[in-house]
């Protein structure tokens, strides 16, 4: 293969390249700032966490993701609750850490309707159950349910 060749194959290269980074952006779903801009009436169950993840906060988001999905699928699926998982150290999300008192990584149910905040409930006892996961994941379930019931 002569120069010539070698450039226009890696010049087809990078266009390829470029171009299947652009679909995978596009198709990788919005920004999860969304906690703000849906109009959507439903419950949030918002992890925060910082940039630095230590293995305890790691639990915390792991074991709160397990504890809505597996006791909240139908309303996952209806969107009467959503997950979200977000940095609150980042920029343009550290109006939510003094929203919701976040001194350190943490979940927070936040309750939507009409696009406003209604009520919202800081879930630091996180922190005391993360030790033992099946209290931690009742817990979460628990404190989910009774957020719902309060409506």
């Amino acid at each position: 293969m002569n120069v010539k060749n070698v450039c226009m194959v890696a010049l087809l290269m990078f266009v390829a390249t470029s171009i299947a980074v652009l679909v995978a952006k596009s198709l990788r779903p919005p920004t999860p700032n969304a906690v703000t801009l849906n109009q959507r009436d439903r419950l949030i169950v918002c992890y925060f966490h910082g940039t630095a993840i230590c293995p305890a906060c790691k639990n915390i988001g792991d074991y709160a993701f397990e504890a809505v999905t597996a006791g909240f699928m139908p309303e996952i699926a209806d969107g009467r609750i959503e997950w979200e998982k977000l940095n609150f150290e980042r920029p343009e999300n550290r109006q939510f850490a003094k929203d919701f008192g976040l001194v350190a990584p943490c979940v927070v149910l936040v309750e939507m309707r009409g696009g406003v905040r209604k009520r919202w409930k800081n879930l630091s006892e996180v922190w005391e159950l993360v030790g033992n996961k099946p209290t931690f994941i009742a817990f979460i379930q628990q404190e989910v349910r009774a957020f719902l019931d309060k409506k």
